[in-house]
């Protein structure tokens, strides 16, 4: 094989199955890539392991973090990472700069722009009657 094996799901990277995945790999130099890699990985994951409940205990002594974890699909990760990267508010001008900045912000469409006129395409002659949509964009 060059460089790839045909597996499904997630257990290639489950450590009581490393072994055997390392197993079919046929080159010498392939195997022992990987085995940095699973190496690197198994780091990673003790890194994340001690570091997670220290990022959750940062993140609830702050008021916007609780106000973050409002939001439907925004957990205490999701919320300690935009709490993060939108410190310190201070940097913006105003709250619509910090809302757009942080992947909140509100955008308006015209939909009014262009119209079919006997299945032609042909821009609006009056451009200040046009229907107005307010999206909320979410940037992750």
């Amino acid at each position: 094989m060059a460089g790839a094996l045909p597996c499904g799901g997630t257990q290639v990277y489950a450590p009581g199955y490393r072994q055997e995945w390392l197993g079919k790999i046929e080159h010498a130099g392939e195997r022992g890539r990987a085995e940095l890699l699973d190496q690197q990985l198994e780091g990673l994951q003790a890194l994340r392991r001690t570091l997670r409940p220290e990022l959750l205990a940062e993140s609830r002594k702050h008021k916007a973090a609780k106000l973050l974890r409002q939001i439907a699909w925004i957990g205490p990760i999701g919320a300690a990472r935009w709490r993060a990267r939108i410190q310190p508010p201070q940097r913006f001008r105003s709250k619509r700069q910090q809302w757009t900045y942080s992947g909140l912000g509100i955008e308006t469409h015209a939909s009014a722009q262009y119209r079919f006129v006997r299945g032609e395409l042909q821009g609006a002659k009056n451009r200040n009657r046009s229907v107005v949509g307010i999206g909320i964009t979410i940037t992750r």
